[in-house]
Formats: structure tokens, sequence, C-alpha cells
């Protein structure tokens, strides 16, 4: 038991040590850029609206799972919608998946590795995923607002 006390501290402390270093990146960044009238560069990470692992069910008959979520307030502009079938490296990736949001279909029946579409949210959201697969296969679905596209 004890061992196992001791292999995971390190891997908090690590996890820790990087977190805290993004974060100081991030300050130290915001102070580089900041000054009164500049408009914010876009980092290539937009903030995350939703992020969801579903996973497939048993057998080789699609299935259809659903999640809730809520946004307050409600962003201007578009988000985006982005999926990667399996873990990203190729492996328990979903056979098909075909994505709706708020009863509208936004991505179409599909398997690529990586999916993108442009989706506006409302206060009170739906995500419907149809999946075929193997068990243990998934899709991974973030949504995330991109400062780009509200103008």
């Amino acid at each position: 038991m004890h061992s196992e006390l001791s292999r995971s501290a390190p891997s908090r402390v690590g996890l820790f040590l990087s977190a805290f270093a993004c974060l100081l990146v991030g300050v130290c960044q915001a102070r580089e850029t900041g000054g009164e009238g500049q408009k914010q560069a876009f980092t290539g990470y937009p903030p995350a609206v939703y992020m969801q692992f579903f996973l497939a069910c048993p057998g080789d008959k699609p299935c259809t799972r659903t999640g809730n979520f809520r946004v307050d307030p409600v962003p201007k502009g578009c988000c985006v919608l982005a999926l990667t079938n399996g873990d990203g490296r190729g492996e328990d990736e979903v056979s098909s998946y075909e994505i709706f949001l708020n009863g509208q279909r936004v991505l179409p029946v599909g398997h690529a590795r990586n999916a993108q579409a442009s989706v506006s949210v409302l206060r009170d959201n739906t995500l419907k995923v149809v999946l075929t697969g193997e068990p243990h296969s998934k899709v991974f679905i973030l949504i995330a607002y991109d400062p780009r596209e509200s103008k």
C-alpha cells in the first residue's frame, strides 16, 4: 500500500507543477501583450463550453447517447464542435457516428478520426450522439467558443 502511495504522489506533484507552469506562462504572456486598447490575440485554445466522452453500446447496432448542458451567458458569435473518434491515436474508434445539437444534425454519418462543424448554442442544449462500434469504442466531443467567429 505504501509503495502505491509513493508512486502516485510524484505523478500528482508533476501534474500540479505542469498546471502551475501553464498558469504562469499565461499570466506572463498576458502581461507582455496587455495594455489599454489592445485586442487579445487568439491563442489557439478557445474556452470550452462543453466536453464529454460518449461510449458506444455493446453490439453492432447503432445506439443513441445524449448529453444536456447549460450555457449562461450564451456567448455572442459562433462556437465550434470538434469530434475526436477514439483516443486520438487510432485506438477505440467507433465505426460510425452522427451528431445532433438541439435537434439539428451538425455532423452527418461519418467515421473519420477528426471532424468539426460551426454550431450555435442556446442557454439549454441537448447533444444527441448516435454511435456504432465495439465495446470500449468512443468519441470525444468538445464545443468551444471561437472568438474569430464573433464578428
